[in-house]
């Protein structure tokens, strides 16, 4: 009697159990998704709070890459967007966003100085002379490397221009004129050109579509939408 007893009770229990773990993957299956893509869903959302990363060029001396990857990305409100530059060589890029047409920079500039001025090459003896076209007045023409492009730096709404220093970190209000990298080569690769750096970072804080380019090669050509 006992056992009977017994039996249909361990009978009971796992008809109960089966019943439970039924209602658990029906409430866990939302019209019919299954459980384990609704996880995968919850991952990601995590996932979207990392920062997301852009190889800006690659290759190497044989065959450099002169391409965002990837090209295009979506990020939500308060995501930042890292670029880095993985070429073996010292081949340097930028991420430039030109939001007004007037900002446009160049990467080297025409600059006035006075025909007295001298220049020594660095290091001393090196193969390197300023490019100098005589002028009138006392005065002369150098051509340079325009700094605002060089240099990481930001014109805003109000034309104020704010230099960052390499590897800046900034966040993007959608306000600005002009936001620039400055040049970043891979790591190791700095010395060649003293003062610039690696990384690009940029947390966007307003959606909206952001188009930006290398302004070294004008064709890489990259887009950021946030959400």
């Amino acid at each position: 009697m006992h056992l009977k007893m017994a039996k249909a009770s361990t009978s009971m229990t796992i008809i109960i159990s089966g019943l439970t773990l039924v209602t658990i993957l029906a409430i866990l299956s939302v019209d019919g998704i299954p459980t384990k893509v609704a996880l995968a869903s919850t991952s990601n959302q995590t996932q979207e709070s990392e920062p997301v990363k852009i190889a800006a060029g690659g290759g190497n001396g044989t065959a450099p890459l002169t391409a965002f990857i990837p090209e295009n990305v979506e990020v939500r409100v308060g995501q930042t967007v890292t670029w880095y530059n993985p070429t073996t060589v010292g081949e340097p890029h930028t991420v430039t966003f030109i939001f007004d047409g007037n900002k446009t920079a160049g990467v080297v500039s025409p600059m006035s100085i006075s025909n007295t001025t001298e220049f020594t090459a660095l290091p001393p003896g090196s193969n390197n002379e300023p490019i100098l076209i005589p002028g009138e007045d006392g005065m002369n023409t150098i051509v340079v490397v325009n700094a605002r492009t060089f240099n990481p730096v930001v014109i805003d709404s109000s034309d104020n221009v704010n230099f960052m220093t390499p590897n800046a970190n900034y966040t993007l209000t959608g306000t600005e004129k002009y936001v620039n990298s400055g040049w970043f080569l891979p790591n190791g690769f700095e010395q060649e050109y003293p003062g610039s750096g690696n990384t690009f970072s940029v947390t966007f804080e307003k959606p909206g579509s952001y188009n930006y380019i290398c302004i070294l090669h004008p064709w890489m050509t990259g887009s950021v939408t946030v959400t």
